[in-house]
């Protein structure tokens, strides 16, 4: 072989080497990127399920120190907030009244449609919620203290 065929046989190689290690620090930014939005996307969506734990502990919390925020109130809440954690508690002992209480109450219009209603319906559904919450009031309670316990681990 001559020189000059070596020569060009190793600049070959060199450039060949050159490419290769380009695109592979290229890859490697790119692979740092990616783990970066996973991670980032990994604490958003930790940060928002801790959100609506807080969520659920603060109604909690307030559910009988607050005169506004009633059990009907506050189990359809913690029942929607317990849905978007992907937790099932609708068949637990105490927790289920929170399932049971929102359940009855489905059909009771909110917000804008409560409003509009005429007082005397306001009345008559609230004496229903009254007579629900009334009946589910100790299982409510114990529920309450199960949720406040519970460390809602995250999901597999």
């Amino acid at each position: 072989m001559s020189t000059t065929a070596f020569i060009l046989a190793i600049c070959a190689s060199l450039a060949v080497i050159a490419v290769s290690i380009y695109f592979i620090q290229r890859q490697l930014k790119v692979n740092q990127l990616r783990q970066a939005k996973i991670s980032a996307g990994r604490e958003f969506v930790q940060q928002e399920r801790q959100k609506r734990i807080d969520s659920i502990r603060i109604l909690l919390q307030a559910v009988e120190d607050d005169d506004k925020l009633t059990w009907t109130e506050a189990s359809i809440r913690i029942k929607n907030l317990l849905d978007q954690l992907s937790v099932d508690f609708s068949e637990h002992e105490t927790v289920s009244a929170f399932y049971e209480l929102e359940a009855k109450t489905q059909h009771i219009p909110t917000h804008d449609q409560w409003n509009q209603l005429p007082a005397n319906a306001r009345m008559k559904y609230r004496l229903e919620m009254d007579n629900h919450e009334t009946q589910l009031l100790e299982r409510l309670r114990a529920g309450k203290q199960v949720l406040l316990a519970y460390s809602f681990p995250m999901p597999d």
